[in-house]
C-alpha cells in the first residue's frame, strides 16, 4: 500500500510592521484602511498582533496603486474594487465598449461615403 503524502502550501506571514515596510505605508495608515476596506482582516496571534498574508499584501498594493498611483481617493479605491463604483464596474465598461465601437463604426461609414 502506497502512502499519500499531503503537501501543505505554506504562506508567509507578515507582522504589521515588516508589512508597512513592504508596502511603504505607515501602521497608522493601515489599520485605518483596515476600517475602510473590510475584507482586509488580518488574522491575529494569541498575543494579539497582526499577520497579514501574501494575499493581504496583494490587496493592499492594489489600494496603493489605486490611491498613490492613480491618483483616487479612498472613497473611489473601495468603489472600484468591490465593483460599486458603477462607471468604473465591469459592467459599465462593457457598455462603454459596445458605445465606442459602434461610433467607430459609424465613423468609418461616413468616410467610405465622402471618400475619405
Amino acid at each position: 500500500m502506497r502512502s499519500q503524502l499531503v503537501t501543505h502550501h505554506i504562506t508567509q506571514k507578515y507582522r504589521i510592521g515588516e508589512a508597512c515596510r513592504i508596502l511603504g505605508i505607515t501602521a497608522a495608515t493601515l489599520r485605518y484602511w483596515e476600517k475602510v476596506f473590510p475584507v482586509l482582516s488580518p488574522k491575529k496571534t494569541r498575543g494579539g498582533q497582526r499577520e497579514y498574508s501574501e494575499e493581504d499584501l496583494r490587496f493592499l498594493g492594489k489600494i496603493i496603486d489605486l490611491v498613490q498611483v492613480e491618483g483616487r481617493s479612498l472613497k473611489g479605491a473601495k468603489g472600484f474594487l468591490d465593483g460599486t463604483n458603477p462607471a468604473e464596474s465591469p459592467q459599465w465598461i462593457g457598455e462603454m465598449l459596445v458605445e465606442i465601437r459602434r461610433a467607430l463604426q459609424i465613423m468609418e461609414e461616413n468616410d467610405s461615403e465622402i471618400g475619405a
